[in-house]
């Protein structure tokens, strides 16, 4: 593997932690463009 592979592989494994760290630490689980209080039947 050469430098540019692993800077590829880096940005993607910050891409997927950050994507993970906003659906499910940041807001708690709640399903995209809601506050909370969901009840998930819509």
């Amino acid at each position: 593997m050469g430098f540019s592979d692993l800077v590829i592989a880096a940005v993607l494994v910050v891409g997927c932690c950050y994507i993970l760290y906003r659906s499910l630490w940041q807001k708690k689980g709640h399903c995209p463009g809601c506050d909370g209080g969901c009840d998930r039947s819509h």
